[in-house]
């Protein structure tokens, strides 16, 4: 498309990820919103009427609209699949909330119509855009803290999740941790060996639903390199989310961020603010960066910065996780069933874990 004309954008779902989204294409010059999508009537309604857009209650409505250039998927989970594979045989690009499906297959099937379809599958693994994980990221490859020995990335929720939320959400690996797979592989550029998995339930509500809330992961790398994830549910003093990577020359950290930079000192100590109460203000950037990078790839033909083999291998790495919980063990990431090339296979050709260098947003 034209760079200087507006990319038009039909919204699917207004719930917690949809009212992120309509604030960063109001802050995007470039973006128009031209049609708002859910089942509760009312709500799009006066949305439509509030945005001054089109509204309605099924998907399939602003699918056929010649003059909606894009779709952005952020519907419940259970919808995706099938509202992803609907926008792009209707062939418009499409930018989708995780997770794209429910199983490699649908992950796999996702990719292989945007192919056919030559329209772009953009995945929001939003941290990625993030000013200073994608700093961390860029200092890492650019070798400021030489060899990577140590990589440790925490992230601890806040506020609580609801059990109706968790109940549905595929379980804290698929819901959570899948985004801290997913840094590692883009701050490294290559992927684990080995993965081990341990975790408990201290929210009596997740654990009967057969949850964790507590989650720790430790990564083997083939050069010796090791990295962790710890993980809660619930942090009672706000959304913590760092990283800290550490090298042979030095170390780099991504810290909280707080609303305000102000400290009391005094004689009783130094009084610090709060750090972020919750995502939406945490990434607010991050979500606003990466509709701007879905724009470019529309109008400039930039390639996909979050690919199939990105989407796929962090839904590997979860299942994996998961299933290293349940056994109590350590288990060789090659051992997947999806990683085992056939016996009339190349295993050059069928390896996924392959090194690769990490797209870094500009």
């Amino acid at each position: 498309m034209d760079s200087s004309e507006k990319l038009n954008v039909a919204l699917l779902g207004l719930g917690r990820a949809g009212r992120f989204h309509i604030q960063s294409i109001q802050s995007i010059p470039g973006i128009n919103l031209r049609c708002v999508v859910d089942v509760d009537e009312p709500l799009a309604r006066r949305l439509a009427k509030e945005l001054e857009c089109d509204y309605s209650t099924d998907a399939d409505g602003p699918l056929g609209q010649a003059d909606v250039d894009a779709v952005i998927v952020a519907s419940p989970t259970h919808e995706h699949y099938a509202q992803i594979q609907a926008a792009l045989e209707a062939g418009k690009p499409v930018f989708t909330e995780k997770p794209l499906g429910s199983s490699l297959e649908e992950i796999d099937t996702c990719f292989g119509l945007a192919k056919r379809s030559g329209l772009p599958l953009f995945v929001g693994f939003n941290r990625r855009f993030d000013p200073s994980f994608s700093s961390l990221a860029r200092g890492v490859k650019e070798g400021e803290v030489g060899v990577l020995q140590m990589l440790r990335v925490t992230s601890r929720d806040s506020p609580m999740p609801t059990m109706d939320y968790i109940s549905t959400s595929h379980g804290i690996f698929h819901d959570c941790i899948v985004h801290d797979f997913d840094m590692l592989r883009f701050i490294t550029g290559v992927d684990p060996v080995e993965i081990y998995s341990v975790g408990s339930s201290f929210v009596e509500g997740i654990g009967a639903l057969g949850d964790l809330d507590n989650v720790l992961v430790a990564l083997r790398y083939d050069n010796g390199m090791i990295a962790s994830i710890d993980v809660n549910r619930f942090a009672s003093y706000g959304y913590d989310q760092r990283i800290e990577a550490f090298g042979s020359k030095g170390m780099l950290q991504a810290e909280n961020r707080s609303p305000v930079s102000t400290v009391l000192s005094s004689g009783d100590g130094l009084l610090r603010p709060t750090i972020e109460h919750s995502f939406p203000t945490r990434y607010r950037e991050a979500y606003r960066q990466e509709l701007v990078a879905f724009s470019d790839c529309l109008r400039e033909g930039a390639p996909m910065p979050v690919t199939h083999e990105d989407v796929r291998i962090s839904f590997i790495l979860s299942e994996l996780g998961e299933q290293s919980h349940r056994e109590a063990k350590p288990l060789r990431v090659t051992d997947h069933p999806a990683l085992k090339p056939s016996p009339r296979e190349d295993p050059e050709k069928c390896n996924l874990f392959s090194s690769h260098q990490p797209q870094l947003p500009c």
